[in-house]
């Protein structure tokens, strides 16, 4: 176990387990065995390609997916395209909300406060959310999430990597009109891709978002599940510690 090579992919979850425990300063993760693959406001489209992206690159012994929002949209764009995307005043894209993979660069609606809506987003990505939202049903979006889902899970299953699935919060539970609701969403479980998901593969007892909740370990935004909610989330279910031993 201590010699496995695991690959962590996911949202801003997954990218929030590389901040430092204010709780234990000297803790640190396995860097030896771990590869956090994580973007704020990722949706399951570009987790999905982030996975298999990956997994082309380095061979994993396990692979643990954390989905996120089922309303969370991704759009790829070739990464000359990208390169002339307005900078901030720091050197940095005036919009962060972006996995690079090779040549796609993904970009992404955004996570808790529907990012691709901000002022910071290019204004012909904001143009293409809108009227995707506009037009989007829950079976709309329930689809393109189950789609990625399925075709993570083929490729894993293909490649005979095993793996370990979770969404970030139960998305079986109605949270609308609730705070959490605009980046997330109700899954709809009368979508014929529904049974063509593997739920075996979705091992974990309660999501961290419900696990941070119940033991009132939120950061103070309500969503994000504190550092050391996180490390024990993945202990509890997955039994997979992520510090490095003395």
């Amino acid at each position: 176990m201590s010699n496995e090579r695991v690959l962590i992919v996911g949202c801003s979850y997954v990218e929030n387990l590389d901040c430092v425990d204010p709780l234990n300063p000297n803790s640190r993760l396995d860097r030896t065995r771990l590869v956090l693959r994580g973007t704020s406001g990722a949706g399951n489209q570009a987790i999905a390609a982030r996975t298999v992206y990956e997994c082309s690159l380095e061979n994993f012994d396990h692979v643990y997916i954390l989905w996120s929002g089922i309303n969370r949209l991704d759009f790829p764009i070739g990464r000359e395209l990208h390169k002339v995307q307005p900078i901030g005043k720091h050197g940095y894209p005036k919009y962060p909300y972006f996995s690079e993979l090779g040549e796609m660069v993904w970009y992404h609606s955004g996570g808790f406060r529907l990012s691709g809506t901000s002022d910071e987003c290019p204004k012909w990505l904001q143009q293409f959310y809108d009227n995707q939202y506009k037009s989007a049903t829950p079976r709309y979006l329930t689809d393109l999430s189950l789609l990625s889902i399925i075709q993570a899970q083929t490729f894993l299953d293909i490649k005979q990597i095993p793996y370990s699935m979770s969404f970030i919060y139960d998305v079986h539970n109605n949270y609308r009109e609730t705070y959490i609701e605009p980046g997330c969403g109700q899954i709809d479980t009368e979508s014929s891709l529904f049974n063509l998901v593997n739920w075996k593969k979705f091992s974990a007892k309660i999501p961290p978002f419900e696990y941070a909740r119940k033991n009132r370990k939120l950061e103070i935004d309500r969503f994000h599940p504190k550092f050391e909610s996180m490390h024990q989330w993945f202990l509890n279910e997955f039994n997979l510690d992520l510090l490095a031993k003395n």
